[in-house]
């Protein structure tokens, strides 16, 4: 029932779905989340069967988006990885919406604190939202 509510709501007030607040959600939760988030799409390509994760990309497939379970299928990790020249414009978005503390970024969601993490490379980044 709470997940139809959720769903209903995100529909009905057609709010983007912020990451971080993915985290602690079932499996199945995020599958149905992320079911009516039109700008992602499943992607079982390349899938361990060892890992226990969901993966999706954007309709454009700049970026990448994996949700990593613990053992009691609990959203526990979830990393966008995207292009190197969508950086800046990240970091601003970062820096607006939550509490800079060093090199990371923390949120309160649902009573938790929620720590964001840049690790960049040569042609990408990935931000990583853990507890």
């Amino acid at each position: 029932m709470i997940t139809f509510l959720i769903v209903l709501t995100a529909c009905l007030l057609n709010v983007q779905i912020a990451f971080e607040q993915m985290l602690g959600k079932t499996k199945k939760e995020v599958q149905i989340l992320m079911k009516n988030h039109s700008e992602y799409s499943m992607n079982n390509f390349g899938i361990s069967t060892n890992d226990n994760t969901l993966r999706y990309y954007n309709a454009q497939k700049d970026n990448t988006l994996i949700f990593y379970f613990d053992q009691a299928q609990k959203c526990k990790h979830i990393k966008l990885i995207d292009d190197i020249e969508n950086l800046t414009s990240r970091t601003q978005e970062l820096n607006q919406k939550y509490k800079k503390a060093g090199k990371k970024w923390t949120c309160n969601t649902n009573n938790t604190n929620v720590i964001i993490e840049i690790e960049q490379e040569d042609y990408n980044y990935s931000l990583n939202y853990h507890y």
